[in-house]
């Protein structure tokens, strides 16, 4: 897994195999192999193409020398191959691969069934694509006048908020941000993922202070520090989700509980706008074969 946020190196395990260790140095260099990977697609998807997994762009990876030694030991012939990834930028729905091989040594035989496909996963503290990351919400949503923020939606006279629960997948796109959708919304597609996504952010380095609540639903007078969380859509695009903070009333992550508490104002495809508060809690991680 590379974690987000710039650059990060990965290892590859160079090694000679066999019944005695080498016993002169060998030179091996590698080198970039698109057939791998291309063959890997078809032999495990056939026409479906739109499950293929895709290249890790070059812009994305860095290799500052091809070739690696490996030396005589008897108790270890391998080396290391270091690769400078980038993952910031890449989809969390697709899936990368860096196809690599042999492509010569300077002693002995290569293996040809050794090619690589190295698999780019992305993480953060938050989420992860190695397997699907999953959060609890409960919540509350109120339909709002646009400007004035006074409730539209009333019961006796008073804001009438409607509870929300759901369990939302959440993915790693920056260092420090998840990607989520509003409320109990729920879709796997690329387009409506663009326009409907908005980005969680948290900033470690600000601090806020959070009252603690009483069993009895009021303030105890005491405070803990949290850390300042930022929302904004994830892409800018036409006809996109419209998203504001509501600066009085702070979204906020508690690292020891690993909590989120978001406050926030969207509007998106409708003249209506929502208030919205999510309380996110970390549930499960699951794997995506399940």
């Amino acid at each position: 897994e590379f974690a987000c946020g710039g650059e990060e190196i990965g290892y590859l395990s160079v090694y000679a195999s066999g019944t005695t260790p080498i016993e002169k140095e060998v030179m091996v260099e590698l080198e970039r192999n698109e057939t791998v990977l291309s063959d890997y697609n078809q032999k495990r998807y056939g026409d479906n193409y739109k499950n293929y997994v895709l290249e890790l762009p070059d812009t994305h990876y860095k290799v500052d020398d091809w070739s690696i030694n490996l030396y005589p030991n008897a108790n270890s012939s391998y080396s290391l191959f270091p690769i400078k990834v980038n993952i910031d930028g890449l989809e969390p729905e697709d899936n990368y691969f860096l196809p690599l091989r042999i492509a010569s040594v300077s002693d002995y035989m290569i293996s040809s069934a050794r090619n690589v496909l190295m698999q780019i996963l992305m993480k953060n503290d938050y989420a992860t694509t190695k397997e699907k990351s999953y959060y609890t919400m409960n919540g509350t949503r109120l339909r709002v006048a646009k400007d004035t923020w006074e409730p539209l939606d009333k019961k006796n006279n008073a804001p009438d908020y409607k509870p929300i629960n759901a369990t939302k997948l959440v993915a790693p796109v920056t260092e420090y941000g998840i990607r989520i959708l509003t409320g109990s919304t729920l879709t796997s597609d690329r387009k409506e993922l663009r326009k409907q996504g908005i980005v969680v952010t948290v900033h470690p380095e600000e601090m806020i202070d959070v009252p603690v609540i009483g069993s009895n639903g009021l303030p105890t007078g005491e405070y803990i520090q949290c850390q300042k969380v930022t929302l904004d859509k994830w892409y800018n695009v036409n006809g996109g989700i419209t998203v504001l903070n509501i600066e009085d009333t702070p979204s906020y992550y508690n690292p020891e509980k690993k909590e989120f508490t978001l406050n926030y104002r969207y509007n998106y495809n409708s003249n209506d706008w929502y208030e919205m508060k999510e309380v996110m809690s970390p549930v499960a991680i699951a794997n995506e074969n399940n």
